[in-house]
């Protein structure tokens, strides 16, 4: 009986965190197509977009994540870039659906990018 206790309890278990790691992770380098998974241009179809736990990259700007929130499966970003004239804060948002990430970069470029390989 005791078995039998046991293995409910991790067949509980392990549904509870199939369903947690389901869900996608934005981290990682993307781009509009393979060739631009290791470039830096200055459009969203030749630039690689990299994300992380705290900085995000794209179109020559580089970010440090100020605050992040999830609005549906949209995760939002406070980005502080720095360059020459001094910092700024950049609006980013992502949206993960199937291998693509749809990017909207300070209200502007648009990207529908896929994860490089």
């Amino acid at each position: 009986m005791t078995f039998l206790k046991y293995a409910a309890v991790l067949l509980v278990l392990a549904a509870s965190t199939t369903s947690g790691h389901a869900a996608e992770t934005v981290n990682g380098r993307w781009a509009a197509d393979p060739g631009s998974c290791w470039g830096g241009g200055a459009t969203p179809a030749q630039s690689a977009f990299v994300v992380s736990s705290y900085a995000v990259r794209w179109l020559g700007d580089t970010c440090r994540v100020g605050r992040m929130y999830k609005t549906g499966e949209t995760i939002n970003l406070q980005a502080f870039c720095w360059s020459p004239e001094g910092e700024r804060t950049i609006p980013v948002s992502m949206t993960p659906h199937a291998d693509r990430l749809a990017v909207v970069w300070d209200r502007g470029p648009h990207g529908d990018l896929r994860r490089c390989p």
